[in-house]
């Protein structure tokens, strides 16, 4: 059974991440860490801090969260950067399906996931899975998404 964003908020996501991870060791016996451990782990680092510097400027944003995407070029880097990482891992259809259901909770606008799915048609899905073919997203992948979107709005 996957977990949906839908039922939880940003702190609540938050805090179901918080309890999957082990705390970081970087200490020589900490071989076991992969590089997307790593990078997964900056990840949550960088929501918690933008989570933090929200709150201490009031409150969380109000939804959705990204209502347009930037027009900076920083912008775009993040833009393929996310979508080649739900491509990646999900496939296509999945990523579709996940951006109209950040549409569906309020992460995204209608305009914001429009713009997001157009910018797949530059992506090729051809040799980017092995045997197994695309994987479902699961609690780790959209918290990640949400990171995503967080530096996006922050544009």
């Amino acid at each position: 059974m996957t977990i949906k964003p839908a039922n939880y908020d940003l702190r609540e996501l938050r805090r179901m991440a918080d309890e999957d991870e082990s705390p970081l060791d970087c200490s020589a016996g900490d071989e076991e860490r992969t590089a997307e451990d790593f990078f997964r782990l900056g990840q949550r680092e960088e929501l918690m801090k933008l989570q933090t510097r929200l709150l201490a400027a009031g409150s969380l944003p109000d939804k959705p969260y990204l209502s347009l995407l930037p027009s900076r070029y920083g912008a775009e880097v993040i833009v393929f950067e996310w979508l080649d990482f739900l491509i990646e891992k999900a496939g296509f259809e999945n990523t579709a399906n996940a951006l109209s259901y950040y549409e569906d909770v309020g992460w995204l606008s209608e305009p914001a996931c429009d713009a997001l799915q157009s910018y797949m048609f530059g992506f090729s899905e051809i040799d980017r899975f092995g045997s197994d073919g695309p994987n479902d997203l699961d609690t780790n992948d959209h918290v990640l998404s949400l990171v995503y979107i967080a530096r996006l709005a922050s544009l």
